[in-house]
């Protein structure tokens, strides 16, 4: 899929904090009706965190933060079936 055709489907579906590893705030959306999973990473690097304001306890979502950083879907067997690492 093309990554307009992935924010369309999967956009606005929220992304809950997970955890932060290695510079990376990781985001995972719940187990969707069909087993797939979204995850996205926000950041990378010591310049991109400091600048990044979180709050663990609001979702994010595709539209709103997923241009130009890390994100992927796993479909139920875990393989990953879309990945954007722009």
């Amino acid at each position: 899929m093309e990554y307009d055709e992935i924010l369309k489907k999967y956009g606005d579906i929220p992304l809950y904090f997970s955890h932060y590893y290695n510079f990376l705030f990781i985001f995972k959306s719940t187990i969707l009706e069909n087993g797939e999973q979204i995850t996205l990473h926000l950041g990378g690097n010591m310049e991109k965190v400091s600048a990044l304001v979180i709050d663990a306890k609001e979702p994010m979502t595709l539209n709103e933060n997923g241009e130009g950083e890390i994100a992927f879907i796993k479909d139920e067997d875990k393989k990953v079936i879309w990945k954007n690492d722009q």
